[in-house]
Protein backbone atom coordinates (compact mmCIF):
# COMPACT_ATOMS: atom_id res chain seq x y z
CA UNK A 1 0.00 0.00 0.00
CA UNK A 2 1.24 3.45 -0.88
CA UNK A 3 1.17 5.90 2.04
CA UNK A 4 2.58 9.34 1.25
CA UNK A 5 1.60 11.00 4.54
CA UNK A 6 4.70 12.34 6.23
CA UNK A 7 6.88 11.29 3.31
CA UNK A 8 6.31 14.14 0.93
CA UNK A 9 3.92 16.93 0.06
CA UNK A 10 3.18 19.80 -2.28
CA UNK A 11 6.24 21.87 -1.16
CA UNK A 12 8.55 19.05 -2.31
CA UNK A 13 6.68 18.68 -5.61
CA UNK A 14 7.11 22.39 -6.32
CA UNK A 15 10.87 21.74 -6.56
CA UNK A 16 11.26 18.16 -7.81
CA UNK A 17 9.45 15.00 -8.77
CA UNK A 18 8.84 12.09 -6.43
CA UNK A 19 9.34 8.45 -7.40
CA UNK A 20 8.30 5.34 -5.56
CA UNK A 21 7.18 1.74 -5.84
CA UNK A 22 4.98 -0.83 -4.20
CA UNK A 23 5.60 -4.39 -5.33
CA UNK A 24 5.77 -4.40 -9.13
CA UNK A 25 4.01 -1.01 -9.42
CA UNK A 26 6.33 1.95 -10.04
CA UNK A 27 5.11 5.55 -9.94
CA UNK A 28 6.10 9.18 -10.36
CA UNK A 29 4.37 12.25 -8.95
CA UNK A 30 5.30 15.58 -10.50
CA UNK A 31 4.09 19.12 -11.03
CA UNK A 32 3.02 19.99 -14.58
CA UNK A 33 2.20 23.45 -15.82
CA UNK A 34 -1.27 23.60 -17.26
CA UNK A 35 -1.17 26.98 -18.96
CA UNK A 36 -4.59 28.60 -18.60
CA UNK A 37 -5.77 25.81 -16.28
CA UNK A 38 -2.90 26.38 -13.85
CA UNK A 39 -0.56 23.82 -12.37
CA UNK A 40 -1.62 20.21 -11.94
CA UNK A 41 -0.27 17.09 -10.29
CA UNK A 42 0.58 14.27 -12.66
CA UNK A 43 0.50 10.75 -11.24
CA UNK A 44 2.14 8.25 -13.58
CA UNK A 45 2.39 4.50 -13.00
CA UNK A 46 3.65 1.41 -14.78
CA UNK A 47 4.27 -2.22 -13.92
CA UNK A 48 7.75 -3.68 -14.13
CA UNK A 49 11.30 -3.46 -12.90
CA UNK A 50 12.51 -0.64 -15.14
CA UNK A 51 12.82 2.97 -14.04
CA UNK A 52 10.69 5.69 -15.60
CA UNK A 53 13.31 6.73 -18.15
CA UNK A 54 13.77 3.13 -19.35
CA UNK A 55 10.04 2.41 -19.63
CA UNK A 56 8.32 3.26 -22.93
CA UNK A 57 5.64 5.96 -22.64
CA UNK A 58 3.02 3.62 -24.09
CA UNK A 59 3.50 1.32 -21.05
CA UNK A 60 2.69 4.13 -18.59
CA UNK A 61 -0.68 5.41 -17.40
CA UNK A 62 -1.08 9.06 -16.38
CA UNK A 63 -3.84 10.85 -14.53
CA UNK A 64 -3.92 14.55 -13.64
CA UNK A 65 -5.10 15.94 -10.30
CA UNK A 66 -5.33 19.43 -8.79
CA UNK A 67 -1.96 20.66 -7.51
CA UNK A 68 -3.16 20.79 -3.90
CA UNK A 69 -2.88 18.62 -0.80
CA UNK A 70 -6.34 17.27 -1.62
CA UNK A 71 -5.19 16.44 -5.15
CA UNK A 72 -2.20 14.62 -3.68
CA UNK A 73 -4.52 12.55 -1.48
CA UNK A 74 -6.68 11.75 -4.52
CA UNK A 75 -3.56 10.65 -6.43
CA UNK A 76 -2.56 8.38 -3.55
CA UNK A 77 -6.01 6.74 -3.54
CA UNK A 78 -5.87 6.30 -7.32
CA UNK A 79 -2.41 4.74 -7.20
CA UNK A 80 -3.52 2.32 -4.47
CA UNK A 81 -6.46 1.29 -6.66
CA UNK A 82 -3.96 0.25 -9.32
CA UNK A 83 -2.24 -2.26 -7.00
Amino acid sequence: MIDLKGTMGIPLLKKSRFTGSSGPLRYVLEKRSGGEEGDCLAAVFWIGEKCSDATPEEDKTTKLFPFTEEGLQEAQVWLNQQL
